[in-house]
């Protein structure tokens, strides 16, 4: 007489746990009890998270550090992110990013705003002589006049022109202007113009208001960031550069090879600031 023996089920997989490190400028979202987000976008490179207000972006080693990133040690070509969809949901907290094949863990933390030398103004016209401030297409003019003027109003008035203006996921204009204000918040400190950093104070939260009805989602985050000085590796290292921590020359050229339009549109904007602070003078 044969029995029946019971066939036991292969229990499935256990998600693969990956060490990273992320940017302090979202450690409050990412460290408190956990949260739902929403994969809003998919790469080779990264994945975009929602979650509530914020933008959290994930990303390989070899794509560029982010001011609201997540870093993992895997390149793209490793696929990390392979079987993440847009529109699946993820767990963001207790320092950990849950997907349902993927577990994040946060290891380490970098700041995304440079610590920037003090220096002169004489010196930092120096620095960035013959470094382009200008983007094709792209109007310059009201924003180069309100950071002049350290005018909070004419900053948004210009603010308006540009939000959402170029292609991509962030638009040319909004690089530019995320560059300008960046490059505007940590040169003033640098240099000790009080009154363009109380000129940021005062338009910092209406402007980040307006980008986020204004552009998408991911560019108004890092408008946002921008406002509180926090930028992209690559453009943190040239804004240390300007104040005589690094060459210049080469933490331009990085920051062009950044994207297709976003490395060239944040430098020119960087520039723009620098310039718009030392025509405005130490008042």
């Amino acid at each position: 007489m044969m029995t029946a023996r019971a066939v036991q089920a292969t229990p499935p997989p256990a998600p693969a746990r990956v060490p990273a490190v992320a940017s302090i400028a979202i450690h409050g979202q990412v460290s408190t009890p956990a949260t739902t987000a929403e994969v809003v976008g998919t790469s080779n490179h990264a994945v975009w998270l929602m979650l509530d207000d914020e933008v959290i972006v994930l990303s390989s080693r070899d794509a560029t550090r982010l001011p609201n990133g997540v870093e993992i040690p895997q390149l793209a070509s490793d696929q990390p992110f392979l079987g993440i969809d847009h529109g699946a949901a993820a767990e963001v907290g207790f320092g950990h990013v849950v997907f349902e094949d993927l577990v994040v863990d946060v290891v380490r933390w970098w700041d995304p705003r440079p610590v920037v030398s003090a220096t002169s103004l004489f010196a930092l016209a120096h620095r960035i002589a013959g470094l382009p401030s200008e983007v094709s297409g792209v109007p310059a003019f009201g924003l180069r006049e309100a950071l002049v003027a350290r005018s909070p109003a004419r900053l948004l008035a210009a603010a308006k022109t540009m939000l959402g203006k170029g292609p991509g996921l962030t638009p040319e204009a909004d690089d530019y202007l995320a560059g300008a204000v960046a490059a505007t918040r940590g040169l003033a400190g640098a240099t000790g113009v009080d009154s363009a950093v109380r000129m940021l104070d005062r338009a910092g939260p209406t402007l980040a208001r307006l980008a986020s009805t204004r552009t998408t989602a991911f560019s108004a985050a890092l408008i946002h960031h921008a406002l509180r000085g926090q930028l992209a590796a690559p453009a943190g290292s040239l804004l240390r550069a300007f104040a005589q921590r690094g060459e210049v020359t080469a933490a331009h050229r990085r920051l062009l090879d950044v994207g297709h339009s976003s490395g060239p549109a944040l430098a020119a904007g960087m520039v723009l600031g620098a310039q718009a602070l030392i025509q405005g003078g130490s008042k």
